[in-house]
């Protein structure tokens, strides 16, 4: 009989302890895989948001912020020329421009400083899919005697008690310092999740932010690629043929993804190694127990001169046939229980820095759940090498007598 077919009666013949064997192996991948796949949807979810909201490229000026205020952060002045320039490039999607600025918005006796953002009203509302929710956008070509738009957080119209159709006044620091009043109709409001924008900031279109700054310059160009795994090397081949201009990645810029991804990284890293040694401690316990109870088997085939190498790779064989099975049970409860997670519509709480909790979702990734398996697999065969090395040194004679 073939080596493969010894291992499957061996494996049969103690069923119940292999049994057991094999559900600790396959509860153990089905955990790591899960984690995996809720790892992988949040890394997807926090790369999203930020390429959403500031773009796969950010192109700003390379010279220091001058003093001066709100108008210093407007340094690109020529930005028209250099979308067209950008929009020309292959991959290339949209380029959007973006005017930050502060000031004060007021409606009746209730003021507020809020953190704006003049925007393209015609591209803008296509880039940032659900991770802004708006009740309205600004109109890209409004009628010459309808006033100027803005859209504001929803926690910021809260504050002033405004909604949809309200009049409102802006004032900001226009040329030389003097401020500028500018009258308003709000849009409609928007929602981000995170206070910190939804309670301080406005967007308004690019017309409006000139109008009020008294000037059309931008403080920033947003490349949005069809391709964003191309963003770095876009980047590197801009910068060097603007020097006087900055290019970035969303990868650079982005400050929650990096920080969230270590703590994901340590946390499901420890949680794998405690899996891991779990998972080799069961099988080294199991093939221990199967070479005490073979004893007889094991000095047999040495008497009759089977290799050493032989005998130990019997064993191992056994071992890589239970890590086989139970790492198919393990992906097939994983699968079940992904798609069960997926189609309950669980919530996660709000993390720091957010109003609300998000839909718990746990990716399928076949690749890498079929190189854990494989991981397992090889760790059982370690665990039960080590395991056969250890325990099958008997004495021959001994053992046959049955001493």
């Amino acid at each position: 009989m073939n080596m493969l077919g010894i291992a499957l009666r061996s494996l049969r013949r103690d069923a119940g302890r292999n049994a057991r064997t094999a559900l600790i192996i396959a509860v153990g991948l089905a955990a790591l895989l899960l984690g995996e796949g809720f790892m992988l949807s949040t890394y997807d979810a926090l790369r999203e948001i930020a390429m959403r909201g500031q773009g796969h490229v950010i192109i700003t000026s390379a010279a220091p912020l001058p003093p001066g205020g709100v108008l210093a952060r407007l340094t690109l002045g020529d930005w028209r020329t250099l979308r067209d320039e950008l929009l020309e490039e292959e991959g290339v999607l949209r380029v959007l421009p973006r005017a930050r600025f502060e000031g004060l918005v007021s409606r009746g006796e209730t003021s507020a400083a809020f953190s704006g953002t003049g925007v393209d009203p015609a591209e803008e509302f296509k880039v940032h899919g659900p991770f802004l929710r708006t009740t309205a956008v600004l109109d890209p070509w409004p009628a010459p005697d309808t006033p100027p738009e803005v859209l504001l957080g929803d926690g910021l119209a809260r504050l002033l008690g405004a909604e949809a159709g309200d009049g409102l006044v802006l004032q900001a620091p226009g040329e030389g310092m003097s401020p500028v009043h500018l009258k308003v109709r709000l849009a409609g409001l928007y929602h981000t999740g995170t206070p910190a924008v939804d309670d301080h900031t406005l967007m308004t279109g690019l017309d409006t932010a000139a109008a009020l700054l008294g000037t059309d310059r931008v403080s920033r160009l947003s490349v949005y690629l069809q391709d964003p795994a191309r963003a770095a090397d876009f980047a590197r081949r801009f910068q060097a043929r603007h020097p006087g201009l900055r290019a970035r990645t969303w990868a650079q810029l982005a400050e929650l993804y990096p920080k969230v991804k270590a703590q994901y990284d340590r946390i499901f890293g420890v949680m794998g190694a405690i899996i891991l040694a779990l998972v080799f401690i069961a099988v080294a316990n199991t093939i221990a127990l199967a070479t005490h109870q073979r004893r007889a088997e094991i000095a047999t085939l040495a008497a009759l001169g089977t290799q050493r190498w032989r005998i130990h790779a019997r064993f191992v064989l056994e071992a890589c046939l239970l890590g086989l099975l139970a790492t198919a049970l393990g992906m097939a409860l994983a699968w079940a229980l992904a798609h069960a997670v997926n189609a309950a519509g669980l919530m996660m709480p709000a993390p720091p820095g957010k109003s609300e909790g998000y839909p718990i979702y746990i990716y399928v990734s076949w690749p890498h759940y079929l190189a854990t398996a494989a991981l397992l697999t090889l760790l059982a065969a370690l665990a039960a090498w080590r395991a056969v090395r250890r325990n099958a040194r008997i004495d021959i004679a001994a053992t046959l007598a049955g001493g």
